[in-house]
């Protein structure tokens, strides 16, 4: 398996997680929260991994990785607020989803 594919299997598996688990919270199954949690702890775990790596390249593509790290702690707070059963965590995964979009476009072109 090569560097590339292991990269997408590790952001399709937590995307997956985190929609499953927002969804089962979303629907009122309690136990939702754990497939969010640990979703989100692949996503913190891979934006950090990708952070140290790239300090080697250009400071603005340094710094995006390192903005993108700060904006995967958005879903911990999300799985916060999801484990006290508040509905702000809604409001965090459309910040995480915003700052996402806007992060993207701005990379190599």
């Amino acid at each position: 398996m090569t560097k590339e594919n292991i990269h997408n299997l590790w952001i399709a598996s937590y995307a997956v997680l985190l929609l499953a688990g927002a969804l089962l919270v979303a629907i009122d199954h309690s136990w939702g929260v754990y497939p969010f949690a640990v979703g989100t702890l692949l996503a913190v775990a891979q934006s950090f991994t990708y952070a140290l790596q790239n300090k080697s390249e250009d400071i603005r593509v340094s710094r995006l990785h390192r903005l993108n790290f700060l904006c995967s702690l958005v879903l911990v707070i999300a799985a916060g607020l999801m484990w006290m059963n508040n509905n702000g965590w809604v409001v965090m995964i459309i910040l995480y989803c915003v700052l996402t979009v806007f992060l993207s476009f701005r990379g190599k072109q």
